[in-house]
Protein backbone atom coordinates (compact mmCIF):
# COMPACT_ATOMS: atom_id res chain seq x y z
CA UNK A 1 0.00 0.00 0.00
CA UNK A 2 1.49 3.16 -1.28
CA UNK A 3 1.17 6.58 0.93
CA UNK A 4 -1.69 7.97 -1.66
CA UNK A 5 -3.79 5.12 -0.53
CA UNK A 6 -2.69 5.04 3.02
CA UNK A 7 -3.55 8.14 4.28
CA UNK A 8 -7.13 7.96 3.27
CA UNK A 9 -7.57 4.72 5.58
CA UNK A 10 -9.40 4.64 8.74
CA UNK A 11 -5.72 3.61 10.64
CA UNK A 12 -3.98 6.88 8.84
CA UNK A 13 -6.83 8.95 10.39
CA UNK A 14 -6.52 7.76 14.04
CA UNK A 15 -2.34 8.09 13.06
CA UNK A 16 -3.16 11.65 12.42
CA UNK A 17 -5.30 12.46 15.35
CA UNK A 18 -2.86 10.69 17.75
CA UNK A 19 -0.14 13.38 16.26
CA UNK A 20 -1.67 16.40 17.06
CA UNK A 21 -2.72 15.35 19.94
CA UNK A 22 0.79 14.93 21.11
CA UNK A 23 1.92 17.80 19.08
CA UNK A 24 -1.15 20.37 20.85
CA UNK A 25 -0.22 18.58 24.67
CA UNK A 26 2.90 20.82 24.34
CA UNK A 27 1.06 23.93 24.18
CA UNK A 28 -0.13 23.91 27.15
CA UNK A 29 3.42 23.18 29.39
CA UNK A 30 5.07 25.63 26.91
CA UNK A 31 2.28 28.56 27.25
CA UNK A 32 2.91 27.86 30.94
CA UNK A 33 6.61 28.72 30.88
CA UNK A 34 5.65 32.48 28.56
CA UNK A 35 2.92 33.50 31.11
CA UNK A 36 4.00 37.24 32.21
CA UNK A 37 6.24 37.87 29.08
CA UNK A 38 3.75 39.30 26.96
CA UNK A 39 0.17 39.72 26.19
CA UNK A 40 -1.62 36.85 25.01
CA UNK A 41 -3.08 38.04 21.60
CA UNK A 42 0.86 39.45 20.88
CA UNK A 43 2.41 35.89 21.72
CA UNK A 44 -0.21 34.25 19.82
CA UNK A 45 0.54 37.24 16.62
CA UNK A 46 4.73 36.20 17.13
CA UNK A 47 4.29 32.40 17.34
CA UNK A 48 2.07 32.46 13.70
CA UNK A 49 4.20 35.12 12.17
CA UNK A 50 7.05 32.15 12.60
CA UNK A 51 4.80 29.48 11.68
CA UNK A 52 3.91 31.43 8.39
CA UNK A 53 7.67 32.64 7.82
CA UNK A 54 8.63 28.68 7.75
CA UNK A 55 5.88 27.22 5.99
CA UNK A 56 5.84 29.80 3.27
CA UNK A 57 8.76 27.77 1.58
CA UNK A 58 6.62 25.33 1.13
CA UNK A 59 2.97 26.58 1.06
CA UNK A 60 3.18 29.64 -1.35
CA UNK A 61 3.42 27.38 -4.63
CA UNK A 62 0.16 25.82 -3.50
CA UNK A 63 -1.62 28.98 -2.21
CA UNK A 64 -1.25 30.48 -5.33
CA UNK A 65 -2.01 27.57 -7.90
CA UNK A 66 -4.88 27.11 -5.50
CA UNK A 67 -5.43 30.91 -4.97
CA UNK A 68 -8.97 30.91 -7.29
CA UNK A 69 -10.58 28.66 -4.73
CA UNK A 70 -9.28 30.14 -1.79
CA UNK A 71 -11.04 33.39 -2.78
CA UNK A 72 -14.40 31.50 -3.51
CA UNK A 73 -13.56 29.71 0.09
CA UNK A 74 -12.45 33.53 1.64
CA UNK A 75 -15.59 33.42 4.32
CA UNK A 76 -15.98 29.44 5.09
CA UNK A 77 -11.34 29.92 5.58
CA UNK A 78 -12.21 33.59 7.57
CA UNK A 79 -14.49 31.37 9.75
CA UNK A 80 -11.72 28.42 10.46
CA UNK A 81 -9.22 31.01 11.22
CA UNK A 82 -11.21 33.04 13.71
CA UNK A 83 -12.65 29.53 15.33
CA UNK A 84 -9.39 27.91 15.17
CA UNK A 85 -6.06 29.82 16.26
CA UNK A 86 -7.06 33.96 16.38
CA UNK A 87 -9.97 34.38 18.43
CA UNK A 88 -10.01 31.19 20.00
CA UNK A 89 -7.40 31.70 22.25
CA UNK A 90 -8.41 35.47 22.86
CA UNK A 91 -11.47 33.99 24.46
CA UNK A 92 -10.16 31.97 26.43
CA UNK A 93 -8.04 34.55 28.32
CA UNK A 94 -10.42 37.00 28.73
CA UNK A 95 -12.52 33.85 30.53
CA UNK A 96 -9.91 33.52 32.39
CA UNK A 97 -10.06 36.55 34.16
CA UNK A 98 -13.78 35.95 35.14
CA UNK A 99 -14.04 32.08 36.05
CA UNK A 100 -11.88 29.42 36.93
CA UNK A 101 -10.10 26.35 35.74
CA UNK A 102 -12.38 23.77 36.82
CA UNK A 103 -15.64 25.54 34.89
CA UNK A 104 -13.19 26.40 31.62
CA UNK A 105 -12.45 22.45 31.93
CA UNK A 106 -16.09 21.05 31.99
CA UNK A 107 -17.44 23.54 29.72
CA UNK A 108 -15.07 23.14 27.09
CA UNK A 109 -15.89 19.26 27.26
CA UNK A 110 -18.76 20.04 25.50
CA UNK A 111 -17.22 20.31 22.35
CA UNK A 112 -17.25 16.93 21.04
CA UNK A 113 -21.29 16.23 21.99
CA UNK A 114 -21.84 19.61 19.99
CA UNK A 115 -20.02 18.54 17.34
CA UNK A 116 -21.79 15.41 17.03
CA UNK A 117 -25.39 16.78 17.49
CA UNK A 118 -24.78 19.30 15.11
CA UNK A 119 -22.83 16.42 12.42
CA UNK A 120 -26.36 14.97 13.18
CA UNK A 121 -28.26 17.85 12.41
CA UNK A 122 -26.54 20.14 9.79
CA UNK A 123 -24.85 17.19 7.93
CA UNK A 124 -27.51 14.57 8.36
CA UNK A 125 -24.90 12.21 9.96
CA UNK A 126 -26.30 9.13 12.28
CA UNK A 127 -24.65 9.17 15.36
CA UNK A 128 -25.97 6.00 17.53
CA UNK A 129 -26.66 6.23 20.99
CA UNK A 130 -23.46 3.85 22.03
CA UNK A 131 -21.49 7.02 20.61
CA UNK A 132 -23.55 9.28 23.06
CA UNK A 133 -22.31 6.52 25.51
CA UNK A 134 -18.65 6.90 24.86
CA UNK A 135 -19.08 10.59 24.95
CA UNK A 136 -21.04 10.02 28.39
CA UNK A 137 -18.02 7.95 29.89
CA UNK A 138 -15.23 10.17 28.65
CA UNK A 139 -17.22 13.09 29.93
CA UNK A 140 -17.20 11.60 33.73
CA UNK A 141 -12.94 10.54 32.94
CA UNK A 142 -12.65 14.74 32.51
CA UNK A 143 -14.72 15.18 35.24
CA UNK A 144 -12.68 13.23 38.02
CA UNK A 145 -9.25 13.97 36.45
CA UNK A 146 -10.50 17.64 36.92
CA UNK A 147 -11.50 17.53 40.53
CA UNK A 148 -8.98 15.13 41.17
CA UNK A 149 -11.28 12.57 42.53
CA UNK A 150 -13.30 14.68 44.24
CA UNK A 151 -17.25 14.65 42.43
CA UNK A 152 -18.25 16.71 44.87
CA UNK A 153 -16.69 20.05 43.61
CA UNK A 154 -19.08 20.04 40.92
CA UNK A 155 -21.85 20.77 43.09
CA UNK A 156 -20.24 23.94 44.42
CA UNK A 157 -19.38 25.18 40.87
CA UNK A 158 -20.21 28.93 40.34
CA UNK A 159 -21.06 30.31 37.05
CA UNK A 160 -19.85 33.21 35.73
CA UNK A 161 -19.94 35.65 32.59
CA UNK A 162 -16.56 34.00 30.98
CA UNK A 163 -18.19 30.82 31.60
CA UNK A 164 -19.99 32.11 28.87
CA UNK A 165 -16.95 33.01 26.46
CA UNK A 166 -15.68 28.81 27.45
CA UNK A 167 -19.05 27.83 26.12
CA UNK A 168 -18.72 29.83 23.00
CA UNK A 169 -14.77 28.29 22.05
CA UNK A 170 -17.01 24.83 22.61
CA UNK A 171 -19.54 26.30 19.73
CA UNK A 172 -16.42 27.56 18.18
CA UNK A 173 -14.70 24.36 17.58
CA UNK A 174 -17.71 22.70 16.78
CA UNK A 175 -17.96 24.91 13.59
CA UNK A 176 -14.29 25.06 13.14
CA UNK A 177 -14.18 20.63 12.80
CA UNK A 178 -17.50 21.19 10.55
CA UNK A 179 -16.09 23.99 8.09
CA UNK A 180 -12.84 22.17 7.81
CA UNK A 181 -14.46 18.96 6.47
CA UNK A 182 -16.30 20.73 4.10
CA UNK A 183 -12.82 22.76 2.91
CA UNK A 184 -10.45 19.74 2.43
CA UNK A 185 -12.77 18.71 -0.30
CA UNK A 186 -11.47 21.41 -2.49
CA UNK A 187 -8.02 22.42 -1.23
CA UNK A 188 -5.31 20.58 -0.69
CA UNK A 189 -4.30 20.17 3.08
CA UNK A 190 -0.95 22.26 1.94
CA UNK A 191 -3.09 25.08 0.20
CA UNK A 192 -5.34 24.99 3.09
CA UNK A 193 -2.56 25.79 6.19
CA UNK A 194 -1.22 28.13 4.39
CA UNK A 195 -4.39 30.05 3.63
CA UNK A 196 -4.72 29.19 8.03
CA UNK A 197 -1.66 31.07 8.37
CA UNK A 198 -2.00 33.80 6.42
CA UNK A 199 -5.50 34.76 7.14
CA UNK A 200 -4.78 33.71 11.14
CA UNK A 201 -2.02 36.31 11.43
CA UNK A 202 -3.56 39.21 9.78
CA UNK A 203 -5.86 38.20 12.05
CA UNK A 204 -3.92 38.07 14.90
CA UNK A 205 -2.56 41.70 14.07
CA UNK A 206 -5.67 43.27 14.71
CA UNK A 207 -6.36 41.63 18.03
CA UNK A 208 -2.98 42.65 19.24
CA UNK A 209 -3.33 46.42 18.50
CA UNK A 210 -6.60 46.07 20.63
CA UNK A 211 -4.99 44.39 22.84
CA UNK A 212 -2.13 46.89 22.83
CA UNK A 213 -4.65 50.09 22.83
CA UNK A 214 -3.38 50.66 18.87
CA UNK A 215 0.32 49.68 19.27
CA UNK A 216 1.85 46.78 18.82
CA UNK A 217 4.71 46.42 22.00
CA UNK A 218 7.16 43.20 21.16
CA UNK A 219 8.80 41.45 24.36
CA UNK A 220 12.19 41.48 24.96
CA UNK A 221 13.82 37.80 22.95
CA UNK A 222 14.93 36.26 25.53
CA UNK A 223 16.38 32.70 24.44
CA UNK A 224 13.51 31.33 26.65
CA UNK A 225 10.79 32.84 24.27
CA UNK A 226 12.62 32.32 21.14
CA UNK A 227 12.56 28.49 22.00
CA UNK A 228 9.26 28.16 22.73
CA UNK A 229 7.53 30.38 20.32
CA UNK A 230 9.79 27.87 17.53
CA UNK A 231 8.30 25.15 19.73
CA UNK A 232 4.47 26.17 19.28
CA UNK A 233 4.75 27.63 16.08
CA UNK A 234 6.57 24.47 14.55
CA UNK A 235 4.75 21.26 16.73
CA UNK A 236 1.63 23.15 18.26
CA UNK A 237 0.77 25.33 15.14
CA UNK A 238 1.73 23.73 12.23
CA UNK A 239 2.08 19.88 12.64
CA UNK A 240 -0.74 19.98 14.47
CA UNK A 241 -3.01 22.07 12.42
CA UNK A 242 -2.19 19.88 9.66
CA UNK A 243 -2.86 16.18 11.41
CA UNK A 244 -5.94 17.82 12.93
CA UNK A 245 -7.19 18.69 9.52
CA UNK A 246 -5.90 15.81 7.87
CA UNK A 247 -7.61 13.77 10.26
CA UNK A 248 -10.96 15.47 10.27
CA UNK A 249 -10.85 15.15 6.71
CA UNK A 250 -10.51 11.43 6.74
CA UNK A 251 -12.64 10.37 9.82
CA UNK A 252 -14.93 13.41 9.82
CA UNK A 253 -15.70 16.00 12.60
CA UNK A 254 -17.38 13.29 15.11
CA UNK A 255 -14.82 11.19 15.54
CA UNK A 256 -12.05 13.06 15.49
CA UNK A 257 -13.55 15.64 18.21
CA UNK A 258 -13.71 12.61 20.75
CA UNK A 259 -10.19 12.86 21.06
CA UNK A 260 -10.67 15.88 22.28
CA UNK A 261 -10.74 14.29 25.73
CA UNK A 262 -7.42 13.05 25.73
CA UNK A 263 -6.02 16.16 25.65
CA UNK A 264 -5.81 16.68 29.48
CA UNK A 265 -4.69 13.11 30.70
CA UNK A 266 -1.73 13.52 27.39
CA UNK A 267 -0.87 17.02 28.74
CA UNK A 268 -0.34 15.39 32.36
CA UNK A 269 1.77 13.47 30.77
CA UNK A 270 4.07 15.83 29.02
CA UNK A 271 4.03 18.31 32.36
CA UNK A 272 5.32 15.35 34.38
CA UNK A 273 7.96 14.42 31.12
CA UNK A 274 8.97 18.62 30.82
CA UNK A 275 8.06 19.63 34.43
CA UNK A 276 8.89 17.13 36.83
CA UNK A 277 4.96 17.22 37.89
CA UNK A 278 3.59 14.31 40.22
CA UNK A 279 1.19 12.13 38.02
CA UNK A 280 -1.51 10.12 40.58
CA UNK A 281 -3.58 7.10 40.79
CA UNK A 282 -6.80 9.48 40.14
CA UNK A 283 -5.10 11.07 36.74
CA UNK A 284 -4.24 7.25 35.36
CA UNK A 285 -7.75 6.26 36.51
CA UNK A 286 -8.80 8.78 34.50
CA UNK A 287 -7.18 8.52 31.85
CA UNK A 288 -8.34 4.40 31.57
CA UNK A 289 -11.78 5.67 31.49
CA UNK A 290 -11.33 8.14 29.40
CA UNK A 291 -10.02 6.16 26.53
CA UNK A 292 -12.44 3.51 27.35
CA UNK A 293 -14.98 6.00 26.20
CA UNK A 294 -13.63 7.10 23.16
CA UNK A 295 -13.20 2.87 22.17
CA UNK A 296 -16.98 2.37 23.15
CA UNK A 297 -17.95 5.05 21.04
CA UNK A 298 -15.91 4.46 17.99
CA UNK A 299 -16.21 0.39 17.82
CA UNK A 300 -19.06 -0.51 20.37
CA UNK A 301 -21.30 -0.44 17.37
CA UNK A 302 -19.16 -2.31 14.77
CA UNK A 303 -18.46 -4.98 17.95
CA UNK A 304 -22.44 -5.27 18.49
CA UNK A 305 -22.43 -5.82 14.49
CA UNK A 306 -19.78 -8.36 14.58
CA UNK A 307 -21.66 -10.53 17.41
CA UNK A 308 -24.57 -10.45 15.93
CA UNK A 309 -23.41 -12.18 12.70
CA UNK A 310 -21.51 -14.58 14.66
CA UNK A 311 -24.76 -15.44 16.90
CA UNK A 312 -26.60 -15.16 13.35
CA UNK A 313 -23.92 -17.88 11.79
CA UNK A 314 -23.79 -19.95 14.69
CA UNK A 315 -27.08 -20.77 14.36
CA UNK A 316 -27.08 -21.19 11.08
CA UNK A 317 -24.25 -24.14 11.81
CA UNK A 318 -26.33 -25.87 14.02
CA UNK A 319 -29.44 -25.84 11.81
CA UNK A 320 -27.48 -27.24 9.02
CA UNK A 321 -25.81 -29.68 10.70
Amino acid sequence: MNWKTFKTTPAAGYLFITLSIVNWSGNFVASRGLAGMAEPGTLNLLRWVLATALFAPFGLGAFWRERGEIMRLFLPLSAITLCGISLFDTLIFLAGHTTDALNMTLISTLSPLLTALAAQFFLRQRIGRRMYMGIAASTFGVCLLVTDGDLGQLASMNLARGDLLILLTAVMSVVYNLVVKSVTRRLSQTALLMACCLFGTAQLVLIALWEGGGTLSMPVMTPTLFWSLAYLAVFASLLCYLFWNMAVEVLGATRTSLFYYTLPPVSGVAAWLVLDEAVNGVQMLSGVIILAGIIFALYADRLTTTMRGAVRNGSSSEVDH
